[in-house]
């Protein structure tokens, strides 16, 4: 562990380099690099995309080209990829990339500004060290070893070496039982609830949270077949508020700039009913979530799978807020395949 704190910074690298940088791919990830670029002082030589979105477009000044083109210009470059993705045609496209140029993947925050740098490793020593010495099988104690210095690095072979498939996690120590009661913290257009009713088709009661109302009505319509369920329109956080949303209609809608919308605690909608199994991917409020539905967590110890991805604290400081509600916990840590690291995820039993 102490050694993954001396790894080479990516940031710190790409100052160094002589080939030309290229982002592969287009959007927010591209926006916050090109923008990292330019504190530091580098600029990027161009940007390239998938050839299905290629229209030699303007992006932040660059025509956006192939890769075919961009190698033409320039056979040897490094490239940053700028975007994620979990369909296997596109990872292997990346991989292929990889295997031509040198290539990076920067683990970007989602939320917060703090890059995850030597520095800040250093600054958080003692509680990576506490976490590590928490987890619960060498499965849990590798990942997060591959996962620091995947972040410090931005190297795809960090995150190719920690792969798990999640089916493999609900067939083993987070397999399902009859009568689970399932609250879904995020739950998108349904794809979670749908797979937790193949997973567990005896379930006993499915509870869902999604703020974005485009999404939550696709929701509504994905999830109307399934029986004994209850779904708010609404973001969970530690306390009943009003906050400010913007929504985006998919995956990244947060907390931020946008409409008012009504905010609740888990523990105030379930009103004391038991609950054996929560979900949280909201968006860089895992914290706040938790903190929600804290008197649940210690009332019910329910199964939790917290997403660990969203901003670079999560990796150590989520876990660490959910053993200081339950410290029984079994804590496990697995990242299935994406590439960067956004699906990457705690499971507590």
């Amino acid at each position: 562990m102490e050694a993954l704190m001396e790894y080479t910074d990516l940031w710190l690298y790409l100052s160094t380099v002589k080939k030309p940088i290229f982002l592969y791919g287009m959007g927010n990830g591209a926006d916050r690099i090109l923008y990292r670029l330019e504190q530091l002082g580098m600029r990027a030589r161009g940007v390239f995309a998938s050839d299905d979105f290629v229209r030699h477009q303007d992006f932040h000044g660059y025509t956006v080209c192939s890769y075919e083109e961009a190698k033409a210009a320039c056979p040897e470059m490094l490239v940053l990829i700028a975007f994620g993705s979990s369909l296997p045609d596109v990872m292997a496209n990346m991989r292929r990339i990889a295997a031509e140029q040198e290539t990076y993947a920067p683990a970007l925050p989602l939320f917060g500004e703090d890059f995850f740098t030597p520095t800040y490793a250093a600054a958080h020593r003692e509680e990576l060290l506490r976490v590590y010495s928490l987890l619960a099988d060498e499965s849990s104690r590798k990942t997060f070893r591959e996962m620091i210095a995947y972040k410090i690095t931005g190297k795809l072979q960090h995150l190719l070496a920690c792969e798990t498939p999640q089916q493999q996690v609900f067939e083993t120590f987070f397999a399902l039982q009859p009568g689970e009661i399932y609250a879904d913290l995020g739950a998108y257009n349904g794809d979670t609830i749908l797979q937790f009713a193949r997973l567990c088709p005896h379930y006993r009661r499915i509870y869902g949270m999604e703020p974005d109302f485009r999404t939550f009505r696709k929701l509504l319509v994905n999830t109307a077949h399934l029986e004994r369920t209850s779904l708010w329109n609404a973001c969970c956080d530690a306390r009943p508020q009003f906050v400010s949303f913007s929504a985006k209609g998919g995956r990244n809608s947060a907390v931020g700039h946008g409409r008012m919308l009504p905010a609740y605690p888990l523990d105030a909608l379930l009103d004391g009913a038991p609950v054996s199994y929560i979900k949280l991917d909201v968006e860089g409020q895992e914290a706040n979530a938790l903190l929600g539905a804290q008197k649940s967590i210690a009332k019910y110890k329910p199964k939790l799978l917290v997403s660990a991805y969203h901003r670079s604290e999560d990796l150590f400081s989520l876990p660490l807020l959910v053993h200081s509600i339950r410290p029984d916990y079994q804590i496990f840590l697995r990242h299935h395949p994406y590439i960067p690291e956004w699906d990457t995820n705690y499971y507590f039993i």
